[in-house]
């Protein structure tokens, strides 16, 4: 198995480092976030080389995290700025890993590789998140999953199984008929589905969208980066009509690893029907908690107790000709991953 290294992974929406050190686990290791004095995000292992005491128990002073056994305090590159028991000599062997870190579209990113090959244009752009004069937005929401981050991003890349899976809210009949283009730039994947001429998911029955019984063309949308970067776009308008007399839901999802078998699931939504409506953004948000939790995730942990630690090519799936995005995902993260070892 193994995870991808190099590469950024979000390891917390900004606003989830206040003025406490935060502590993260991310592709196995344990990792220390908090602010500096001038309020840039510094990451660190979260584990002392003194007696390995975890480093996210201590208190941040200044630039640096105090220990919370003894009292060593380590700054932004991981070298220990100060020693107690004896200030005036500095300890040249007591280090931790410290991490490239960037804070941009409401993330904080960390490169978990080698610190020489981080590229920030390397981030995944997230535009809309910072949109809040156009777009009305959810609150940032975080769920922690009991599973693998892949089996999560298979069932982000096709979402056929809406239909039979969320009936009552994303899904209907028009995605099986609907066409589908899937291309690759670099490691960025594209999947576009376009459903015309049939009913409206039942999302979008809202007053300022469309009337229950109308038909509609209803499009989906999405964009994948390695290893966890996930945009979708969901939208309707009339049948034949312009994009832009309808209206569209946008998500963002980032996926980060715990370990082979849980995950970090952040996500956000944003729209352009019923602006600063109150009532249909906690709507919204109700609609996905129920989809994630008492949908997406009783299936995939179905699954993920089925394979009992199987690789997924091992098994020999059926591939359908709608599995398309998601196997291209699978292979980029088997490429870059054979690339690195």
């Amino acid at each position: 198995m193994g995870f991808v290294r190099n590469c950024w992974y979000a390891a917390a929406w900004g606003s989830e480092l206040r003025g406490e050190p935060f502590h993260a686990r991310i592709i196995g290791e344990h990792i220390l976030l908090f602010r500096g004095e001038a309020g840039q995000p510094i990451a660190l292992s979260d584990t002392c080389p003194h007696r390995f005491a975890p480093l996210h128990m201590g208190k941040i002073v200044g630039d640096t995290i105090e220990c919370p056994y003894h009292g060593l305090r380590f700054n932004a590159e991981g070298r220990c700025a100060h020693n107690p028991f004896d200030p005036g000599k500095r300890l040249g062997a007591a280090r931790v890993r410290s991490y490239p870190v960037v804070e941009r579209d409401r993330f904080i990113w960390i490169w978990m590789g080698e610190p020489e090959r981080a590229d920030e244009s390397l981030i995944p752009d997230f535009p809309w998140l910072n949109q809040i004069d156009i777009y009305t937005m959810s609150g940032e929401k975080i769920m922690h999953q009991p599973l693998n981050y892949k089996l999560i991003l298979d069932n982000l890349m096709d979402l056929t199984h809406g239909q039979f899976l969320h009936p009552t809210t994303l899904g209907n009949e028009s995605i099986a008929t609907g066409t589908l283009r899937t291309w690759q730039e670099g490691n960025r994947l594209y999947s576009n589905r376009w459903n015309p001429d049939g009913a409206a998911p039942t999302l979008f029955v809202l007053p300022a969208v469309v009337q229950a019984g109308d038909r509609v063309d209803y499009w989906n949308e999405m964009r994948w980066d390695a290893p966890g970067a996930y945009y979708l776009e969901v939208g309707v308008t009339l049948t034949g009509r312009p994009r832009a007399e309808g209206g569209f839901l946008g998500s963002v999802h980032m996926l980060t690893p715990v370990d082979e078998a849980n995950s970090v699931y952040r996500y956000l939504l944003f729209r352009t029907f019923a602006p600063g409506n109150d009532e249909v953004t906690k709507a919204l948000e109700a609609i996905a908690e129920h989809a994630f939790r008492k949908e997406d995730e009783p299936m995939i942990a179905a699954v993920q107790a089925r394979m009992a630690g199987r690789d997924f090519w091992e098994m020999q799936p059926l591939i359908l000709k709608t599995d398309q995005a998601g196997i291209l995902v699978r292979r980029t993260l088997d490429r870059l991953r054979a690339e690195e070892a």
